[in-house]
């Protein structure tokens, strides 16, 4: 699993902690949220997880990244299609992207391979959703 824009750690963390097992990888731009993810990540005991300090754009031109996910998680980033075509790089032929997102935000056309799978409705607030779209 890769996690772009980790932020705090949500939702990547927790799935990491439900999946038992799962590799994880956590994408963050800033160096303060990073060296707080490895934290996370020592204390929880994921030996299966790490965190790259970089934006998402530049690990593109880095092939051990492409289609080398099964799943893709993307929280409290503003996506337009080709976002979704850059992160859809990726996620392995087969696999999925989870997008969370506020109701409020446009569906942005998905850019081949790219199809919308679901739209799941999160808590007590209408307008967060899961988006799962599958490669």
């Amino acid at each position: 699993m890769i996690d772009i824009g980790s932020g705090g750690g949500s939702p990547a963390i927790p799935l990491a902690l439900a999946l038992d097992g799962v590799g994880l990888v956590m994408v963050e731009v800033k160096t303060r949220k990073s060296v707080f993810l490895r934290e996370a990540v020592r204390e929880l005991g994921l030996a299966d997880a790490r965190v790259v300090t970089s934006r998402h754009e530049s690990l593109l031109a880095n092939t051990s990244f492409h289609e080398a996910y099964d799943l893709l998680t993307i929280r409290a980033v503003r996506v337009e299609s080709r976002t979704f075509s850059a992160l859809q790089t990726f996620v392995r032929p087969g696999g999925q992207l989870f997008h969370f997102r506020s109701g409020a935000e446009n569906q942005p056309i998905l850019p081949p391979p790219l199809r919308l799978a679901a739209i799941q409705p999160l808590g007590v607030h209408p307008q967060s959703q899961l988006v799962i779209l599958q490669k």
